[in-house]
């Protein structure tokens, strides 16, 4: 193999690197990501639940308050056949009234917080219903991943294994050279040529060169972007 096939498959080889970098770099984060929306929905659900518990016991108080409240005043209108002025009748009414009026909203209220409850529970009937297939699937979802991810990281490691040996019959300063190319021209130093311009910028190639990359004898390239250069296999 000379020095522009070798540098033509270690562009080929940067290219998968690069493409596999950014794949990992991602998919953590997806993986993460199906393990937060899971204890979402399950933290989504007990939270329902939660509150369900609380208006259960809200309502237990408001039933004991409306009990209270209903006792007094029927013991108040008891009292109203029993006064003997009318300034002691008009008191215990307005008081009657008072107490109805807060009886009024209590039940207000308890009827408000078993809508609530009633709300909540179907929602949460809804989200259990659920939760098992939604479960399976971000398992078999997260699982993919996981499995992609390992098959990047083992075909990561074959392209490494062969960038090295690669790289083993390249000359320092050709490495060194491509390496700055590389960076510089973000993630692309080997190009070949598009008739005659240079397949990266889209500069004109010399026709000295040209020539010279027809013959594939010596490493070329392009004056304006620096970028190594071959020339097209023939097509079958």
């Amino acid at each position: 193999m000379n020095s522009t096939s070798s540098l033509v498959k270690l562009q080929d080889i940067d290219t998968q690197l690069l493409e596999i970098s950014e794949l990992l770099g991602d998919l953590p984060v997806k993986v993460d990501q199906l393990i937060k929306d899971e204890q979402q929905l399950k933290e989504n659900i007990g939270q329902r639940k939660n509150r369900i518990k609380e208006i259960d016991l809200e309502v237990s108080k408001k039933d004991l308050q409306v009990k209270s409240l209903t006792v007094k005043i029927d013991k108040l209108k008891d009292q109203l056949f029993l006064v003997k002025t009318n300034k002691q009748y008009d008191a215990l009414s307005q008081e009657i009234d008072y107490l109805k009026e807060e009886l009024d909203n209590i039940e207000l209220n308890e009827l408000e917080l078993i809508e609530e409850k009633d709300t909540l529970s179907t929602e949460s009937e809804e989200r259990e219903n659920n939760l098992e297939s939604l479960t399976e699937d971000l398992h078999k979802r997260k699982s993919n991943l996981e499995s992609l991810i390992e098959e990047s990281s083992v075909k990561k490691m074959n392209l490494e294994s062969d960038r090295s040996d690669i790289v083993k019959e390249l000359s320092g300063s050709v490495i060194s050279k491509y390496d700055r190319v590389f960076v510089a021209r973000n993630g692309l130093a080997v190009v070949e040529t598009l008739g005659t311009s240079c397949g990266g910028c889209g500069s004109i190639v010399p026709p000295q060169k040209i020539a010279e990359l027809k013959q594939g004898t010596t490493l070329q390239t392009c004056d304006v972007c620096s970028r190594f250069l071959y020339w097209p296999a023939k097509k079958d």
